[in-house]
């Protein structure tokens, strides 16, 4: 038995009594939903918000309506951070996407097409505005590569149907390079994905993909098909398609397609019964889940197949989980999230490693016992070894990733706002450091995890 094996071994024994109770996490009916029928992303305006103080605390506030309130460090915990600057956006607080590159926060909102953020300072170095006072929000950027921001724009600003493109900026001029019109209004990570050698999106009609250079935008070829949803991926740098039977009359089957980087070529890597929905990526490995008989459902709490499908023999593996695994895959582990419990999984065959309540404020909607507030999904820094969380109201926890111990709170105070149900804040490595983003605020900050 290696020191790994090991390691895992004891701590499995060491949590087997931890309760293992979470629930789907919130998001995976939406994401099954949208293989039925793709809908448009929720155009709001939030009420906007006002920067009071900013403190770094040895302890996190609690409030009336939450989750179990927040908790005091636990023994061997740090509390120690730095905040290197807080920002307040413009144009309220529809602000949901973020990304970054080596020296700049880039984020969109509902009235910004495009916002760069000093990553340094913390000061805006240019925004851009939509074409709309109410334009749509995205859930996630596609990204920033070789000087190039790739976000989303209306098609038609404005309009009742306004539509949605793939939008290539040049960060230095600002200048758009292109535009793509997509078929629908989903601006989440499917829409558009970066591979090497150029970008995969849909195309302006239904069950069909692009591949654009990124540059020009010009179509290097283009993939069709029929009877199913296909979710568009990159694994290992090279685009795939996780495909799913789009109606009860369609092939009740899955497929695993790969899509050749120069020429588009699609040569099926398997084809599953039933219908899955796509997890993440475990290196050159797919990772789908069995979806049961009428969908998830927030607090589902049957047992599901985790399957495994690795991308280059086709080979494919079957694991029973009794819950919902998660879908952030971060060396090997899954992570999924439900009711302020965190919980992980090993990706190899989807047994326990741990689970850990958070401990963050999450407030319910007086209109709705389960329109509850969430968490960030983690950010996770792999030379430390630990999963970091924020809360809506600034409250941030870092786990460790192997075994769930609380190594480290946090808080950036941030003004009450309104309870916003379904909406997660945003939490994104920079280096060792956190950028966290709650409807117009803006932050970063160095963790110090206890060792």
């Amino acid at each position: 038995m290696s020191a790994e094996q090991l390691d895992r071994a004891i701590r499995e024994v060491l949590h087997g009594w931890t309760p293992d109770d979470p629930a789907a996490p919130t998001g995976v009916a939406d994401r099954v939903v949208r293989r039925r029928r793709r809908r448009n992303v929720t155009r709001a305006g939030g009420a906007a918000l006002a920067l009071t103080a900013v403190t770094v605390s040895a302890v996190l506030l609690t409030g009336g309506g939450t989750h179990r309130g927040t908790q005091p460090p636990a023994s061997g915990t740090s509390t120690t951070s730095t905040l290197r600057w807080r920002t307040e956006l413009p144009g309220g607080a529809d602000w949901r996407a973020c990304t970054t590159d080596a020296a700049t926060v880039y984020c969109q909102g509902a009235r910004y097409d495009a916002l760069a953020v000093d990553a340094r300072t913390g000061k805006v170095s240019w925004k851009e505005r939509s074409g709309a006072a109410d334009g749509s929000s995205a859930t996630a950027l596609p990204g920033v590569r070789d000087g190039i921001l790739f976000g989303y724009a209306d098609h038609a600003p404005g309009s009742s149907s306004p539509g949605s493109d793939v939008v290539a900026r040049d960060v230095t001029s600002r200048q758009v390079l292109w535009r793509h019109r997509l078929a629908d209004d989903s601006r989440d990570r499917f829409s558009a994905v970066l591979f090497d050698g150029g970008v995969l999106a849909n195309t302006p009609t239904f069950k069909k993909v692009a591949a654009l250079d990124d540059r020009t935008g010009r179509t290097l070829w283009t993939y069709a098909w029929k009877k199913a949803d296909c979710e568009r991926i990159a694994v290992t740098g090279v685009p795939f398609l996780t495909c799913s039977p789009d109606s009860e009359r369609a092939p009740q089957r899955s497929t695993v397609v790969r899509l050749d980087p120069a020429t588009g070529e699609a040569r099926t890597v398997a084809t599953l019964p039933g219908q899955t929905a796509y997890l993440g990526t475990d290196g050159r490995t797919v990772l789908l889940v069995g979806v049961p008989e009428g969908g998830f459902s927030p607090g589902d709490t049957r047992p599901v197949t985790l399957i495994r499908v690795d991308t280059e023999s086709g080979a494919v593996t079957r694991h029973r989980a009794d819950r919902h695994p998660g879908s952030a895959v971060h060396d090997g582990i899954l992570l999924g999230e439900s009711r302020g419990e965190a919980l992980a999984r090993a990706a190899s065959d989807g047994r326990r490693l741990w689970s850990r309540d958070l401990g963050l404020t999450l407030r319910q909607d007086p209109h709705g016992a389960e329109r509850g507030e969430l968490p960030s999904e983690p950010a996770v820094d792999l030379g430390a070894r630990v999963a970091y969380y924020l809360d809506p109201a600034g409250n941030l926890v870092g786990l460790d990733l192997d075994s769930g111990a609380v190594r480290w709170r946090g808080r950036v105070q941030l003004p009450a706002a309104a309870v916003r149900f379904g909406i997660r804040p945003e939490l994104i490595r920079y280096g060792r450091d956190l950028v966290g983003q709650v409807g117009d605020q803006l932050f970063r900050i160095e963790p110090r995890p206890a060792a």
